[in-house]
Protein backbone atom coordinates (compact mmCIF):
# COMPACT_ATOMS: atom_id res chain seq x y z
CA UNK A 1 0.00 0.00 0.00
CA UNK A 2 2.83 2.43 0.80
CA UNK A 3 4.48 1.75 -2.56
CA UNK A 4 1.25 2.50 -4.42
CA UNK A 5 0.82 5.72 -2.44
CA UNK A 6 4.28 6.97 -3.45
CA UNK A 7 3.80 5.85 -7.06
CA UNK A 8 0.67 7.99 -7.25
CA UNK A 9 2.24 10.93 -5.39
CA UNK A 10 5.26 10.92 -7.73
CA UNK A 11 3.21 10.19 -10.89
CA UNK A 12 5.22 7.05 -11.63
CA UNK A 13 3.57 5.06 -14.42
CA UNK A 14 4.41 1.92 -16.37
CA UNK A 15 7.00 0.89 -17.36
CA UNK A 16 8.46 2.71 -14.34
CA UNK A 17 7.91 1.35 -10.83
CA UNK A 18 9.10 1.82 -7.27
CA UNK A 19 11.51 -0.96 -6.39
CA UNK A 20 12.06 -0.05 -2.73
CA UNK A 21 11.52 2.63 -0.11
CA UNK A 22 13.98 3.18 2.73
CA UNK A 23 12.89 5.47 5.57
CA UNK A 24 15.46 6.57 8.15
CA UNK A 25 13.77 8.50 10.98
CA UNK A 26 17.06 9.34 12.73
CA UNK A 27 18.54 10.97 9.62
CA UNK A 28 15.13 12.36 8.58
CA UNK A 29 15.69 10.87 5.15
CA UNK A 30 13.58 9.00 2.62
CA UNK A 31 15.27 7.11 -0.24
CA UNK A 32 13.11 5.78 -3.06
CA UNK A 33 14.57 3.34 -5.60
CA UNK A 34 12.89 3.59 -9.02
CA UNK A 35 13.34 1.07 -11.81
CA UNK A 36 11.60 -0.05 -14.98
CA UNK A 37 10.03 -3.39 -15.85
CA UNK A 38 12.33 -5.95 -17.43
CA UNK A 39 11.83 -6.10 -21.20
CA UNK A 40 10.37 -2.59 -21.43
CA UNK A 41 10.85 -0.63 -24.63
CA UNK A 42 11.45 3.08 -25.02
CA UNK A 43 11.06 5.59 -27.85
CA UNK A 44 14.10 7.40 -29.19
CA UNK A 45 14.13 10.80 -27.42
CA UNK A 46 15.58 12.42 -30.57
CA UNK A 47 13.05 10.91 -32.98
CA UNK A 48 10.45 13.04 -34.71
CA UNK A 49 6.76 12.86 -33.93
CA UNK A 50 6.13 10.51 -36.87
CA UNK A 51 8.71 7.95 -35.74
CA UNK A 52 7.38 5.31 -33.37
CA UNK A 53 10.25 2.81 -33.24
CA UNK A 54 10.77 1.36 -29.78
CA UNK A 55 14.09 0.10 -28.41
CA UNK A 56 14.98 -2.17 -25.50
CA UNK A 57 17.45 -0.85 -22.95
CA UNK A 58 21.05 -1.09 -24.16
CA UNK A 59 22.41 -0.39 -20.69
CA UNK A 60 21.54 1.80 -17.71
CA UNK A 61 22.93 4.76 -15.82
CA UNK A 62 22.31 5.26 -12.10
CA UNK A 63 20.90 8.74 -11.38
CA UNK A 64 19.91 10.44 -8.11
CA UNK A 65 17.68 13.48 -7.65
CA UNK A 66 16.60 15.36 -4.56
CA UNK A 67 12.84 15.81 -4.47
CA UNK A 68 10.90 18.20 -2.30
CA UNK A 69 10.80 17.04 1.31
CA UNK A 70 8.11 14.63 2.45
CA UNK A 71 6.90 15.75 5.90
CA UNK A 72 10.24 17.39 6.78
CA UNK A 73 12.23 14.36 5.59
CA UNK A 74 14.76 14.79 2.80
CA UNK A 75 13.57 12.76 -0.17
CA UNK A 76 16.06 11.28 -2.63
CA UNK A 77 14.99 9.49 -5.79
CA UNK A 78 17.40 6.91 -7.18
CA UNK A 79 16.71 5.51 -10.63
CA UNK A 80 18.27 3.07 -13.03
CA UNK A 81 17.76 5.12 -16.20
CA UNK A 82 17.97 3.22 -19.51
CA UNK A 83 20.00 4.12 -22.54
CA UNK A 84 19.01 2.86 -25.98
CA UNK A 85 21.23 2.03 -28.94
CA UNK A 86 19.69 3.33 -32.15
CA UNK A 87 19.96 1.56 -35.50
CA UNK A 88 22.71 4.01 -36.51
CA UNK A 89 24.76 2.95 -33.46
CA UNK A 90 24.21 6.14 -31.47
CA UNK A 91 23.42 5.66 -27.78
CA UNK A 92 20.80 7.92 -26.19
CA UNK A 93 19.75 8.38 -22.57
CA UNK A 94 15.99 8.08 -22.05
CA UNK A 95 14.63 11.19 -20.29
CA UNK A 96 13.44 10.37 -16.80
CA UNK A 97 9.67 10.97 -16.63
CA UNK A 98 9.61 13.07 -13.44
CA UNK A 99 10.92 16.05 -15.35
CA UNK A 100 7.66 16.17 -17.31
CA UNK A 101 5.18 16.03 -14.43
CA UNK A 102 4.95 19.73 -13.58
CA UNK A 103 7.21 19.74 -10.51
CA UNK A 104 10.92 20.06 -10.01
CA UNK A 105 13.53 17.56 -9.00
CA UNK A 106 17.15 18.58 -8.57
CA UNK A 107 20.23 16.48 -9.24
CA UNK A 108 21.63 15.41 -5.89
CA UNK A 109 24.99 16.91 -5.06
Amino acid sequence: MITELFQQALHINSPWLIKSIDFNAEEKRLDIQIDFKRGSTFADPDAGDNEVKQYKAYDTVQKTWQHLNFFEHACHLHARVPRIKRDDGKVRLIPYPLGRQGFRVHPAV
